[in-house]
């Protein structure tokens, strides 16, 4: 899972400084210890932060391996810290390594994550779509997707939300997205698409709308995606999304 960030087309470097900043508020590090090490280019280089401050949206019964560019960072209580210490960037990366160095506190693995980040999104005609942003459309959505689907993400839960249906009397939602606000600059995206609706492109034109109104909010729109969603990455790629990180994270019993 581990890449060399140097090899990726990577955003620009302005938008790298904002996406890393952000990271670094929320973590509640000096913006500059972020920057100087996506300058270094040294991929053997880590971060290491104690859960100790607890910073807000960040669980201190949760170890977190972060490569973000050029920057390899993790966050965890002390005690992974230093057990960890010895364990390559490219090793630690890895699921099986986490959850190895949690055995003893019976870690439980929350995946691991590709984060993609957009500046440009092409443009998609939506005037044969009617886009709401009410919470009852939102519900009915819900309703036409898999538990599964809704348990993990809850449009009407997120600071910025719409749906889509066609312009027909009483029609049933299409899909929706929306986006949570991340550290003042990033726009967190998600995206649901009705069960029956899926592989039709509506997924792709939600994720670009939703990422064009992240960008009219002043916002950076960032997704993630398990690692190995082909559908999610053909999405992101067809949208213009950048892959610029991946993060593994395990809790804690």
């Amino acid at each position: 899972m581990f890449r060399d960030a140097r090899s990726w087309p990577g955003l620009s470097k302005s938008n790298q400084h904002v996406v890393l900043s952000a990271w670094a508020r929320s973590l509640g590090l000096d913006e500059s210890d972020l920057h100087r090490t996506n300058a270094s280019l040294d991929p053997n280089h880590r971060l290491e932060i104690a859960a100790d401050s607890e910073p807000e949206g960040w669980d201190p019964q949760t170890a977190t391996f972060l490569q973000l560019f050029n920057v390899s960072l993790l966050y965890g209580p002390q005690w992974f810290l230093d057990a960890a210490r010895d364990i390559p960037n490219e090793v630690l990366a890895l699921e099986s390594s986490m959850l190895e160095v949690g055995y003893s506190a019976h870690a439980r693995s929350h995946g691991e994550e590709a984060i993609f980040y957009a500046e440009d999104i092409p443009f998609y005609d939506d005037a044969q779509l009617n886009i709401t942003s009410t919470r009852r459309n939102a519900q009915r959505l819900a309703r036409a997707c898999p538990p599964d689907d809704t348990a993990a993400m809850s449009l009407e839960a997120l600071d910025y939300y719409f749906t889509i249906s066609a312009f027909e009397e009483h029609a049933e939602p299409i899909a929706g997205a929306g986006y949570d606000v991340f550290s003042s600059t990033i726009g967190h995206l998600a995206v649901l698409v009705a069960a029956a609706r899926r592989t039709n492109g509506y997924g792709t034109f939600t994720l670009a709308r939703v990422a064009e109104e992240c960008m009219f909010d002043g916002l950076i729109p960032q997704w993630v995606l398990p690692v190995g969603d082909d559908i999610g990455e053909k999405m992101a790629a067809d949208v213009g999304f950048v892959l610029s990180g991946f993060r593994t994270s395990v809790t804690f019993a």
